[in-house]
């Protein structure tokens, strides 16, 4: 993999802080699902688990305000969902159900806000053109160029197993352009972190930014620059 592109990736501690945060969910909905009278339809069952977990995730997170992380409810149609923000690299990051025999999601229309610059962020960083895309046919996300692109990173977790990947959609999200299993970064049978804090001290603001409203999440999209 190109060194460019690992740089973008989620950091060791990012890693373990949202797999934490998924693992706490599930058995949080493990505890509340053995209290509930068993139904015939079970039709709340995929949706509490994804509850919990999104609410767990948030948890770590804002328990950890030293990563500089936020995150933010957003809809998508009647669908809600959670994004975290990685303020220091301008990464976005959904964290989403994927069975585990399932190897991509189907193309949507909230997911492409989130890798339609992944390229130009690429390309930004120094990643060869050649690497990446047919420039007969790539359109550049903004008129302005392609400075300071955002680029979304998809953490995707198995309801049945503890698997878990990170990978980065391509901007027609018809491929990943990386995808990785990122299980290890959190020991489930002892249930401890892989503790690894990749920023220093020095360089974090103690004091973040007010929390922004979801029309105030600067995603870039597509436009014809011509």
């Amino acid at each position: 993999m190109d060194e460019k592109i690992k740089e973008c990736m989620l950091t060791d501690e990012q890693k373990s802080l949202i797999l934490q945060g998924i693992k706490n969910g599930k058995e949080k909905f493990q505890e509340i699902s053995l209290l509930l009278e068993e139904t015939t339809t079970k039709k709340h069952t995929p949706f509490m688990l994804y509850d919990y977990v999104n609410t767990y995730v948030e948890k770590i997170i804002e328990d950890n305000p030293h990563t500089q992380m936020k995150v933010y409810t957003r809809k998508a149609g009647w669908h809600p969902y959670i994004v975290i923000h990685d303020a220091i690299r301008n990464i976005f990051i959904l964290v989403l159900k994927l069975p585990e025999k399932k190897y991509i999601f189907e193309p949507s229309g909230y997911r492409e806000e989130f890798s339609l610059s992944n390229f130009d962020r690429l390309l930004q960083e120094g990643v060869p053109e050649e690497r990446l895309l047919d420039q007969e046919t790539h359109q550049y996300s903004l008129p302005l160029g392609i400075e300071n692109q955002p680029f979304g990173i998809v953490v995707c977790y198995d309801s049945k197993s503890d698997v878990a990947f990170e990978g980065a959609l391509k901007p027609d999200q018809e491929d990943w352009i990386y995808k990785e299993d990122i299980t290890e970064y959190i020991n489930i049978s002892i249930r401890d972190l892989v503790k690894l804090n990749n920023y220093s001290l020095s360089d974090i603001k103690t004091t973040l930014k007010d929390r922004k409203e979801d029309e105030d999440i600067v995603i870039k999209l597509k436009n014809n620059p011509s």
